[in-house]
């Protein structure tokens, strides 16, 4: 998309010009195909949900805001995820049997506690039935 010359579209810089602006058939011809672009290069049960929105920055921002995660908890997430899926279950298991700690300083417990509740809570979401995703929105 930078290559052509086209990334304006994603970070809003190119705008839609007024329709008696002569720039106007330009966008609105390289506008559907920026739009094309970033559809086709998602998977099809993600980029249906994205067909309604009329310009190629609303994608983008959509597309950003529901997958970027800058604390990397999705990337965690799928991890977890495989190694549930790898029956390596009762190995973690079998480890936090082992695993005692006894902490002096209070703000480091706090920091493992909540360390702790978040692998919790990644071992909890990789156990729900992925069958149900469909479910969630009803």
């Amino acid at each position: 998309i930078r290559v052509r010359g086209k990334i304006g579209y994603i970070t809003g810089k190119v705008q839609q010009p007024d329709v008696n602006d002569p720039a106007c058939e330009n966008w609105e011809l390289n506008s559907p195909i920026m739009m094309a672009w970033l559809l086709n290069s998602m998977e099809m049960h993600i980029n249906s949900t994205y067909l309604f929105l009329r310009i190629t920055k609303a994608i983008w921002d959509t597309v950003n805001k529901n997958y970027s995660d800058l604390e990397n908890a999705s990337q965690v997430f799928e991890i977890k995820n495989k190694l549930k899926d790898l029956q390596l279950q009762m190995l973690w298991q079998e480890l936090d049997l082992h695993y005692e700690v006894d902490w002096e300083d209070l703000e480091e417990n706090q920091k493992f506690k909540k360390h702790l509740e978040k692998e919790l809570l990644y071992e909890f979401l990789a156990g729900l039935n992925r069958e149900l995703d469909e479910v969630r929105g009803r």
